[in-house]
């Protein structure tokens, strides 16, 4: 059995309830960056953060290409989301490139999306 540490990305860390992800839409602010359209709402202190990560139909027809870019936003928001200071949000992440970014563009871009989080706190 392994040992849980930071860098884990649990169920319970990801929305899949439908009214919450339509008061995200709602009533969510929304960052925006060239990458990403971001939705926040925040919750309780006591809640953990959740994320919603959306790839477009439109914008990447292939299927094994969206779940591609999913996989790589997912992977980069484990390895910073020790970095947002709010605790209690919900965070829809959607992609808007039409082109597949690399691993490290993404990462970098959520780098800043989560600079933008904290400093809207």
């Amino acid at each position: 059995m392994r040992s849980k540490g930071q860098y884990v990305f649990p169920k319970t860390e990801k929305i899949s309830d439908k009214k919450i992800i339509q008061k995200l839409f709602d009533d969510g602010y929304k960052i925006k960056s060239s990458d990403f359209d971001i939705r926040v709402i925040s919750g309780s202190e006591e809640e953990i953060n959740q994320v919603l990560i959306s790839v477009s139909k439109n914008k990447i027809k292939s299927a094994v290409k969206r779940n591609l870019i999913k996989r790589r936003v997912r992977e980069s928001y484990r390895i910073n989301k020790h970095s947002i200071k709010k605790k209690g949000l919900k965070i829809g992440i959607i992609y808007s490139k039409s082109k597949i970014m690399n691993f490290q563009e993404i990462n970098k871009s959520l780098e800043n999306i989560i600079k933008k989080i904290n400093s809207n706190d």
